[in-house]
C-alpha cells in the first residue's frame, strides 16, 4: 500500500512539474516535439519590419520601371494599329518587329526584376532568419526537443497549444509577445 501511495505521490509530483513547466510559457524539457508559429516570429524579429519597408520600397521602384517599358510599348502598339492601314508590307513587317523585340525585352526584364528582388529580399532577410534560426536551435538544444515545426507552414493542422514556444523565441530575441488571439480563433 506505501508503494502505491509513494507510486501516486511521485506521478502527481511529475504531473505539477510539468504543469508549472507549461503554465510558465514552454513545453517540459525533453517534449519530443514543439512548434514555433514562424509568421508571427518573422514578423516581430528585429529588423524585419526596416527590412520589409525597404523590399517594398525597392520592389514599388521596379514595378514603376515595369510599367513605364509597358506603357511604351502599348504606345508604339497603338500607334501601329492607327498607322496600320498606311504602311507598306515592308513598313508594317518592320514596325511589328519592333513591338515583337520590345515585347521580348520587356519580358526579359520583368525576368531579371524578379530574381533580382528575390535575391534582395534574400539579403535584408538573411541575416534575420539567422539570428532566429539560432534562438530556435538554441532553445531546441537546451531544451532537448527533437523537432521544431513551423505551424506557419501548410501541413500542421492542429496542435496543443502547450507545445508552442514561439513566445520563448520572441523574448530570447528581445521581443514583446504579441496579445493572445481570442477564443475560437485560428489553430496554429
Amino acid at each position: 500500500m506505501a508503494l502505491i501511495r509513494g507510486f501516486a505521490l511521485a506521478i502527481l509530483a511529475l504531473a505539477l512539474g510539468a504543469e508549472n513547466a507549461q503554465s510558465q510559457g514552454n513545453p517540459a524539457q525533453g517534449t519530443p516535439v514543439v512548434y514555433v508559429r514562424g509568421q508571427v516570429i518573422l514578423q516581430a524579429a528585429p529588423g524585419a519590419a526596416e527590412a520589409a519597408r525597404t523590399f517594398e520600397r525597392e520592389l514599388a521602384d521596379m514595378r514603376t520601371q515595369l510599367q513605364e517599358q509597358a506603357a511604351a510599348v502599348d504606345s508604339m502598339l497603338q500607334d501601329y494599329q492607327r498607322q496600320e492601314v498606311l504602311l507598306s508590307p515592308q513598313a508594317k513587317d518592320q514596325k511589328q518587329q519592333e513591338i515583337v523585340n520590345l515585347r521580348n525585352q520587356l519580358q526579359q526584364r520583368q525576368g531579371e526584376m524578379d530574381t533580382q528582388a528575390q535575391k534582395r529580399q534574400q539579403v535584408l532577410l538573411g541575416p534575420i532568419l539567422e539570428q532566429v534560426g539560432a534562438v530556435i536551435e538554441a532553445l531546441r538544444s537546451e531544451n532537448n526537443y527533437s523537432i521544431v515545426l513551423d505551424a506557419s507552414k501548410e501541413g500542421l493542422v492542429a496542435a496543443d497549444t502547450t507545445l508552442d514556444i514561439t513566445d520563448t523565441v520572441l523574448s530570447r530575441l528581445g521581443v514583446e509577445p504579441p496579445p493572445p488571439e481570442p477564443a475560437g480563433g485560428a489553430t496554429p
